[in-house]
């Protein structure tokens, strides 16, 4: 490293310095500095005031690197790190060279210092090894012992959007439709307390500790199964779903329901409103009131909207089967962000 530093710095000075910067982080997080001696390298090489918050805490410390109390990012230039981290540096006027470079290799090294030594960093790992099935039973239960879950009672896992904030211990995993947020809750009577209520969640099956990780698959199958109209998808609601929906994910396959329902979509995208109306309802005089639309206009587009899809979605057969494709629909289309 020191070599190419020398190499370089003849032909391109700033890139030289650069690498100076990565060399010197990566010499702190080998010799497993602290998250005060890391800010005080940032201050120090930035020559400015420097702070972090995380965990719930805040850190600053001035150009010398030493420390001055708490602080709070502003609009300082900054860098995000681990699970709502972010450090800064107070630069004022127009930013140096590096100053990006210093941000990006003290956010790296402050995430791995935070991930080694905090406690909250411990139980966030501690819930992925937990619902993860691939993992040995005996790291699971060494799991359950750092939640401080009693193995012979049931608990549930809930799945939400990453950017939910839940009470408690979390974990962001992530899976094959985006980063999803897990927890595991605690039982109160039949139910699980601790659930948002007012945006998309699922929540899994309950089980012991050592079978959590089947909870987590119901609570993810579940969240992707959720909608604006039902929001919060309890998986014991799911019946017989639940299967359907393992199998159809692990498939691959899609099914000509599922084919013709997009090209409806496609054409247009109101009609499905209405077809989880038909599907949720036996009467479209019913299905009428709950779109705002009059009983011949439902009726008019349940014909056009069954010559597309291929059956007849105002028998209770048709209803069943429009029921599965929807769900398809979702399993297929839903995907979760940052």
């Amino acid at each position: 490293m020191q070599g190419l530093v020398w190499r370089l710095k003849a032909l391109d000075p700033e890139a030289s310095e650069s690498l100076k910067v990565i060399a010197y982080f990566d010499a702190l997080v080998d010799g497993h500095a602290s998250a005060q001696v890391l800010l005080s390298g940032a201050a120090v090489l930035s020559g400015c005031a420097a702070g972090y918050v995380a965990d719930g805490g805040s850190l600053r410390v001035d150009a010398s690197g030493s420390k001055t109390g708490s602080g709070e990012p502003g609009t300082w230039p900054g860098h995000d790190f681990s699970d709502g981290g972010r450090v800064w540096i107070e630069r004022t006027g127009q930013a140096f060279a590096n100053d990006e470079m210093i941000l990006e290799r003290v956010a790296i090294a402050l995430g791995i210092s935070f991930d080694r030594t905090s406690p909250v960093a411990a139980t966030r790992r501690a819930i992925e090894t937990i619902i993860d099935g691939a993992a040995p039973l005996d790291r699971r239960m060494d799991a359950a012992a750092m939640l401080r879950l009693d193995r012979g009672k049931s608990y549930r896992v809930v799945a939400v959007p990453a950017s939910t904030d839940l009470p408690g211990p979390s974990a962001v995993v992530y899976t094959g439709v985006g980063p999803v947020r897990a927890a595991v809750l605690r039982l109160s009577g039949a139910e699980p307390s601790g659930t948002p209520s007012d945006s998309r969640s699922g929540v899994g099956l309950a089980t012991v500790p050592s079978a959590l990780d089947r909870s987590w698959a119901s609570a993810l199958l579940a969240l992707r199964l959720s909608s604006p109209q039902h929001p919060r998808q309890l998986a014991d609601d799911l019946g017989s779903l639940l299967v359907f929906a393992g199998l159809a994910d692990s498939s691959g396959l899609e099914t000509p329901d599922l084919t013709a329902l997009k090209q409806l979509l496609k054409l247009q995208p109101k009609a499905l409103a209405l077809l989880e109306s038909v599907a949720a309802t036996n009467s479209l005089r019913a299905v009428a009131e709950e779109v705002g639309l009059h009983h011949s206009t439902v009726q008019s587009r349940a014909v056009d909207y069954s010559t597309a899809l291929g059956f007849d979605i105002r028998t209770a057969p048709g209803r069943v089967r429009l029921s599965l494709v929807l769900t398809l629909l979702r399993l297929s289309t839903t995907t979760f962000g940052q």
